[in-house]
């Protein structure tokens, strides 16, 4: 794709990352408490069946179940446009660097870390519906979340990296 073009898309994906991540945090509110202060980014990292356990039960007794559902939901729109965005800016950085093969890797990090994200997301929604957290379901959705956020700041980084380069050639 042209870089013009492809600068024109990963512009308009920022906006509507923008907008989906406000909604986001719009719709976690419900779900921060003591047991959960960072919402349902605290389900995803709980690595344990007495901590996942614990912010169903605070979220039951707040009617906010629901709330969970409906975020997990959204978040499979919202991982896509995070995907694309980041993948889009990594390689509209890379081609105008000059760095083609490191913006795709860093554009293949930004689409796994969406997949791991899909995988999170299957393993969390069990949980919820389900309203249970037996063992191995919030190890893997804590590990599914850690490769998601580790591949995420990869792509990110590389993109900060990137577009100090670009400025610097300015």
């Amino acid at each position: 794709m042209e870089p013009r073009l492809l600068g024109a898309l990963t512009l308009r994906l920022g906006a509507l990352l923008a907008f989906a991540t406000a909604l986001m945090m719009f719709v976690d509110v419900p779900l921060q408490n003591e047991a959960s202060p960072n919402g349902i980014v605290s389900f995803e990292l709980a690595g344990t069946p007495q901590r996942a356990l614990r912010m169903l039960l605070e979220w039951k007794s707040r009617d906010a179940l629901g709330y969970a559902n409906l975020s997990l939901i959204v978040d499979f729109i919202y991982l896509l446009i995070y995907g694309l965005f980041f993948a889009s800016l990594a390689v509209w950085l890379g081609s105008r660097i000059g760095e083609t093969v490191w913006g795709a890797r860093a554009a293949w990090a930004a689409f796994c870390a969406a997949a791991f994200d899909v995988l999170e997301n299957g393993v969390l929604l069990y949980q919820v519906n389900r309203f249970t957290s037996p063992s191995p379901f919030p190890q893997l959705a804590a590990a599914f979340a850690g490769l998601k956020f580790a591949l995420l700041i990869a792509s990110a980084l590389y993109s900060a990296v990137g577009g100090i380069a670009l400025l610097r050639r300015r």
